[in-house]
């Protein structure tokens, strides 16, 4: 596969070592596909649509997916910097090992969606929904997840030092007692034995 081509739809074809850097488009599905060191560098891919499809040893840094449709996906070891998928659905999908430092989701729907051992450093989920979503081991600081529902979101396992969130937007969160105590202080609260 050479270009990516607007109004295209793929489906269950396999993709490996392509560079589509800077590459702009719009209605591309790749759906129940696999991508595998495919380079998706500062693209802008409006109405993308990965539904089923697995991404292993991609780099999609400072991409523009708004509105992306990215359900029931497999993220592995991906370079996700700076990605923008605010207003994206992106439910029950699985990011696992990836570097998702300084992302935009403003305003994604995470619902379900599982994160193991990613870095999310900086990352902006304002006014996203990540009800029921689990980060496993990641790296949570400096977080922005302030206005986000997060409702059955669990914490446990992840470093939150940073996190900028409200109280009221934690009503629901499973954290361990170590993060709870880091977002009492947060409330200005001193825990004392």
């Amino acid at each position: 596969m050479e270009e990516l081509l607007s109004d295209t739809d793929h489906r269950g074809v396999v993709v490996a070592g392509c560079d589509f850097t800077g590459r702009i488009a719009s209605a591309v599905a790749f759906k129940d596909c696999r991508l595998t060191k495919t380079v998706f560098a500062r693209t802008h891919l409006r109405g993308l649509d990965l539904v089923g499809t697995t991404l292993e040893g991609c780099d999609l840094a400072n991409a523009v997916w708004e509105g992306a449709r990215l359900d029931d996906a497999l993220f592995v070891d991906c370079r996700l910097t700076g990605l923008d998928l605010s207003q994206a659905s992106v439910q029950g999908t699985e990011f696992r090992s990836c570097e998702i430092s300084m992302a935009n989701f403003r305003n994604a729907v995470f619902k379900k969606t599982k994160f193991v051992d990613c870095k999310l450093r900086g990352t902006d989920f304002q006014r996203a929904d990540l009800r029921q979503a689990v980060f496993q081991g990641c790296d949570l600081r400096e977080t922005q997840m302030s206005f986000a529902k997060l409702d059955g979101t669990d914490l446990r396992g992840s470093d939150i030092a940073g996190l900028q969130v409200g109280i009221a937007d934690l009503r629901g969160a499973v954290v361990e007692p170590s993060q709870a105590a880091y977002l009492a202080g947060l409330m200005g609260l001193r825990i004392a034995h």
